[in-house]
């Protein structure tokens, strides 16, 4: 896992790599939240370029999808983009989007210009 804090845009940028399972994303969470860089109200960026997600199932989607209602406010209700070029990563992500009962606003995106720009946006729509 590769971390970088963009304090300025108020984005976490977690990028993994590899084959990549439910125990390597919750630790990457755990560790970005943890970080001593990490604030609450910091958004999270997921970059899947270079991970492959084949050992996530459905059912591994809707385990993770729920895991972040754990966290206080401030952590729980960020927006989290996740972002990969590749069919399977995309799709994935897009489950768990819709899986997802937490208050995060949660989108998936092909590019990270793309994901960058709406994480940079305010929720009332006017950038900061």
């Amino acid at each position: 896992m590769d971390l970088r804090i963009d304090e300025q845009r108020r984005i976490a940028h977690i990028k993994l790599a590899g084959r990549v399972d439910k125990e390597a994303i919750l630790g990457a969470l755990n560790a970005c939240v943890a970080h001593e860089g990490y604030r609450p109200g910091t958004g999270r960026l997921w970059d899947f370029f270079d991970a492959d997600l084949s050992l996530v199932n459905s059912e591994t989607i809707r385990e993770m999808a729920q895991y972040s209602l754990r966290f206080p406010p401030g952590v729980r209700d960020v927006k989290v983009a996740f972002v990969t070029d590749r069919d399977l990563e995309f799709g994935l992500s897009r489950m768990f989007e819709m899986s997802s009962r937490a208050e995060t606003p949660i989108r998936v995106f092909r590019t990270m210009d793309e994901a960058v720009e709406w994480m940079s946006e305010d929720p009332r729509g006017s950038s900061p």
